[in-house]
C-alpha cells in the first residue's frame, strides 16, 4: 500500500517544491540590484554594465547548442530571432545599463512557472499562462520595490520584465516538443464562476491600485493621495477571497482525495488545468492587495 500511494506524494512534494521556488524567487528579485552594485564596485559601471549582454548572449549560444544536439528540427532555431530582436530594444531604449539584468531574470521566472505549471497542464494556452503569470510577478515585483529601501516602483521596469518573459517563453516553445491538444479544459471553468468574477474585481481593482501607486510615489505620502474607496476595494477582495474559497470547498476537495490505490479521485487532467487558471491568480491578486494595505496601516514609505 505505501508503494502505491508514494507517487502521487512524490509528485505533490515536487509541485509544492517548485512553486515554493517560484514565490522565493519573487521575493529575493529586489535584492538582485545588490548584487549588481557589489560588480560595479569591483569592476566598474561599464563592465557591470555588460554583465547582462554578456548572460544574454551566453543564453543565446546555449539555446543553439541544446538544439544541435538534442537533433531538434533547425526551425526552432526562428525562436531566437524574436527573442534576439526583443532583448535588443530593451538594450537599446532602456539606457540604464542596470535594468538590463531584467531580461535574465524573467527569462528564468518563465522557465520556472513552465517547470511547476506544465506539471499538470493538459490542453492548450500553457504559454499564454506562462506570460501572464510572469509578468504579473513583474508588477509584484515593482510593487515590492516600491517599499524596498533604495528601490523604486516603475512602470518601464514593469514592461521591460513583461517583454524579458516573453523571451523565455520563445526560449520554452523552441525548445518544447509539440504535443497536440485542445481547449477542452475550459469548460471546466464554469465550475468556477463566483471565482471568475472575483478575480475581475481583484484584477480591476490592481490596475486602478498600481496608477493611483504612481500618485502616492510623487507625493511621498499615503495619506490623503490614495483613495478612500480604492482601500476599500483592497479590503473587499482580500475578505472576499477566503471566503469564497471556503464556499468553493466542496468543489476543491474532490481534486484532493486520494483513493486506496494511490490514485487520485475525481481528477480530471482538463479540472486541474482549469484550476491552474485561477488559483495561481487569486493568490498573487491577493498578495498584491494584501501589500498596498501593509503600506497603508504601517505608514510604510513607498518610493
Amino acid at each position: 500500500m505505501q508503494a502505491q500511494t508514494s507517487t502521487p506524494v512524490s509528485r505533490i512534494g515536487l509541485k509544492v517544491v517548485l512553486w515554493g521556488l517560484v514565490v522565493l524567487y519573487t521575493f529575493i528579485l529586489p535584492d538582485v540590484i545588490f548584487v549588481y552594485r557589489a560588480i560595479v564596485g569591483f569592476f566598474g559601471q561599464d563592465s557591470a554594465g555588460k554583465v547582462p549582454v554578456f548572460i544574454v548572449g551566453t543564453v543565446g549560444i546555449a539555446y543553439v547548442v541544446v538544439v544541435l544536439l538534442t537533433q531538434r528540427n533547425l526551425k526552432n532555431l526562428l525562436f531566437l530571432i524574436p527573442s534576439g530582436a526583443i532583448a535588443f530594444l530593451i538594450i537599446r531604449l532602456v539606457s540604464n545599463p542596470n535594468k538590463h539584468i531584467h531580461i535574465p531574470e524573467y527569462v528564468l521566472m518563465a522557465w520556472l512557472l513552465y517547470a511547476v505549471l506544465s506539471k499538470d497542464y493538459k490542453g492548450k494556452g500553457l504559454f499564454i499562462l506562462i506570460f501572464i503569470y510572469a509578468s504579473m510577478l513583474g508588477v509584484v515585483d515593482e510593487l515590492e520595490q516600491g517599499i524596498h529601501p533604495a528601490r523604486f516602483y516603475g512602470l518601464s521596469d514593469m514592461i521591460v520584465n513583461s517583454a524579458s518573459a516573453m523571451i523565455g517563453v520563445f526560449t520554452i516553445m523552441g525548445l518544447k516538443k509539440y504535443i497536440a491538444t485542445d481547449w477542452a479544459w475550459t469548460t471546466h471553468l464554469k465550475e468556477y464562476r463566483g471565482l471568475l468574477w472575483l478575480i475581475l474585481f481583484g484584477l480591476i481593482g490592481a490596475v486602478i491600485m498600481c496608477s493611483y501607486l504612481f500618485r502616492v510615489q510623487a507625493s511621498k505620502a499615503f495619506s490623503g493621495v490614495y483613495p478612500i474607496w480604492l482601500w476599500t476595494w483592497n479590503i473587499l477582495f482580500l475578505i472576499m477571497t477566503p471566503a469564497m474559497m471556503v464556499f468553493y470547498r466542496r468543489t476543491l476537495q474532490k481534486y484532493h482525495q486520494i483513493s486506496e490505490t494511490g490514485k487520485v479521485s475525481g481528477q480530471r487532467p482538463e479540472g486541474i488545468t482549469a484550476r491552474l487558471w485561477i488559483f495561481p491568480l487569486l493568490a498573487i491578486l491577493f498578495y498584491m492587495h494584501a501589500l498596498v494595505i501593509y503600506v497603508s496601516i504601517f505608514g510604510v514609505s513607498f518610493i
